[in-house]
C-alpha cells in the first residue's frame, strides 16, 4: 500500500473534482468521451457541491493529486443516481489510474464515511454501474449493502451507516 495524505477539500478543489468527475463516467478511460447526460450530470455532481458539506481529497508522496471522495446533497427534486434520502449524502468516488489497486479507493470511502458521520449523517450512499465490478466489490468490502438495483439504467445504489470506529475524527493524514 502506498503512502497517501488525505485532506478535506476546498473550494480550489472544483478544478479537480470536475476531472474525476469526468472520470467516473468513462470508468477512468481518457480516450472515451463522456456519454450522453454528462452535463447534466455535471451540474449536480460538480458544480452543486459545496467544499464545507463535505469531501477528501489525497495526494501521493509527492503532493500529485491522487484522487477525491466528495459528498453530495440531494434533495428529492434536485439528486443523483445515488440519492436515498436528504440527511445522506451520496458520495462520488475517482482514484487516478496511476494510483489504483493501493488501497486509496478504501481509505478515501471510509474518511468520507467518517466525514459524514462529522456533519450528522446517519449514512453515506453511492451509486456504481453494473459494469464496474471491481468498485462493486470494493464498496460491499467497505459495509455498503445495495437498497436498490435500477435494472433499465444499469446501476446499484448501495448504503452504509456512517457509525465508524477504525477511522479517528480527523485522522486523514
Amino acid at each position: 500500500m502506498s503512502n497517501f495524505h488525505l485532506r478535506e477539500t476546498t473550494e480550489s478543489d472544483r478544478t479537480y473534482i470536475a476531472r474525476l468527475n469526468y472520470l467516473t463516467d468513462v470508468f477512468g478511460d481518457e480516450t472515451l468521451d463522456p456519454g450522453p447526460g454528462f452535463e447534466e450530470d455535471t451540474r449536480f455532481y460538480v458544480d452543486a457541491w459545496r467544499a464545507e458539506r463535505g469531501g477528501v481529497v489525497a495526494f501521493d508522496h509527492r503532493g500529485v493529486p491522487a484522487g477525491a471522495a466528495w459528498l453530495n446533497w440531494g434533495s428529492a427534486e434536485h439528486h443523483g443516481f445515488g440519492f436515498t434520502r436528504p440527511e445522506v449524502p451520496e458520495v462520488a468516488i475517482a482514484v487516478e489510474g496511476r494510483q489504483r489497486r493501493r488501497g486509496l479507493g478504501a481509505r478515501l470511502l471510509r474518511a468520507a464515511t467518517a466525514l459524514a458521520q462529522d456533519l450528522g449523517s446517519p449514512a453515506i450512499s453511492l451509486c456504481v454501474d453494473e459494469a464496474n465490478l471491481r468498485a462493486h466489490a470494493l464498496y460491499v468490502r467497505e459495509g455498503f449493502v445495495q437498497v436498490r438495483h435500477d435494472v433499465a439504467e444499469g446501476f446499484y445504489v448501495l448504503e452504509k451507516p456512517a457509525v465508524v470506529t477504525d477511522v479517528p475524527r480527523g485522522g486523514l493524514a
